[in-house]
């Protein structure tokens, strides 16, 4: 690989004066006396992270740590009560990581953050840029994870115009120009932040970029293309179930726990039928012929997923309560606080709004 030029260290210099007075504050980059964020808090905000913007993860964030302030504390609950606590935060697997890497750091690693690539690959739902982003921002290893926003930079800086899929390769080449020696936090967090407030996806701020100079795509004109979008998906799929709501006199509603496998794993739900590809094969839950009164039918919803959408039609009845093999009764209005999935509590919500 070529040697550093004079490029990448003007970007680096520009970056990280221009990190120092423009960063954003964020819970999870609260400093120690070393000037580095908490390995613990970088481990929780990455996963967090996943799929979800930073504004929806500023508040749960906060909560989670004043419950699970350290690993170890962490590393001591039962699934049930992460999950619990996720509902809001989707991808419930990577709560499931979460906890399952906090429970063998406690275990391996004496409560603390391993320091090193391979251990930290090695932990469930962590991959090369998790791994490195803990390396990086917790311990100011000369790494540099990739991520959309650095991605973005790098292909606009070099003028990569074919789409980020097959420039993949290239990118991570380029990324190890910027793994710094001395600053790899800084230098890491100052890309992520440019690119979410200065070098964003669409309509890029190029009239006050600092490394403008330094960008092949500003300079040919084309920041609007760069970095091409891979080509459109295709249309999502749609698949389709049957959701029992069932209330006692005493305005409590009936649940029950998922698969710890598949679709919201271990999450809390109402009955409803297996979710199938066409309506002619659903099969109606068997708990539900334990009820004989009449179902009325509500309104019926739609909720999206990341790669299907779910068709729901929504049935509900008034039953006296009775002990059901593996289900539970809760109070009705309790049901924000139980943990359930968003797409539950739309349903239950269905039913309210009637």
């Amino acid at each position: 690989m070529p040697k550093i030029t004079s490029k990448e260290l003007t970007i680096q210099s520009k970056l990280l004066g221009w990190y120092k007075k423009n960063k954003r504050i964020l819970p999870w980059r609260k400093l120690d006396k070393k000037k580095l964020s908490n390995p613990y808090y970088v481990l929780v905000s990455e996963f967090m992270l996943q799929q979800t913007t930073v504004n929806t993860v500023i508040s749960k964030f906060k909560d989670f740590i004043k419950i699970w302030p350290n690993l170890k504390k962490l590393s001591m609950i039962n699934e049930n009560q992460i999950l619990q606590f996720w509902s809001g935060l989707g991808y419930y697997a990577r709560a499931k990581n979460l906890l399952n890497s906090a429970k063998i750091i406690s275990f391996k690693f004496n409560s603390i953050v391993p320091d090193n690539y391979n251990d930290l690959i090695d932990l469930p739902g962590i991959g090369d840029y998790t791994a490195k982003a803990i390396l990086g921002i917790g311990y100011n290893k000369s790494v540099m994870p990739v991520d959309a926003n650095i991605k973005r930079i790098l292909a606009r800086l070099y003028g990569l115009k074919q789409s980020i899929n097959l420039i993949d390769k290239k990118i991570k080449s380029l990324s190890k120009f910027y793994a710094s020696k001395k600053q790899s936090s800084n230098l890491i967090q100052a890309f992520m932040d440019y690119g979410s407030i200065i070098c964003v996806p669409r309509n890029p701020r190029c009239d006050i970029c600092i490394i403008a100079n330094e960008c092949f795509a500003n300079q040919k004109k084309i920041t609007n293309v760069i970095p091409k979008k891979n080509k459109s998906k295709k249309t999502k799929m749609k698949k389709y179930t049957r959701a029992y709501i069932i209330i006692n006199g005493s305005e409590e509603i009936l649940v029950r726990r998922r698969s710890p496998k598949g679709m919201l794993p271990s999450m809390l739900e109402v009955p409803n039928d297996k979710w199938v590809a066409e309506k002619k094969f659903l099969v109606k839950d068997s708990s539900i012929s334990l009820f004989q009164k009449k179902f009325t039918k509500c309104k019926p919803i739609v909720y999206s997923f990341s790669h299907f959408d779910l068709a729901i039609d929504i049935y509900f009845t008034k039953e006296r309560k009775r002990k059901i093999t593996n289900h539970d009764w809760v109070l009705l209005n309790n049901i924000a606080q139980i943990g359930m999935p968003t797409i539950m509590k739309k349903i239950v919500e269905v039913v309210k709004l009637n």
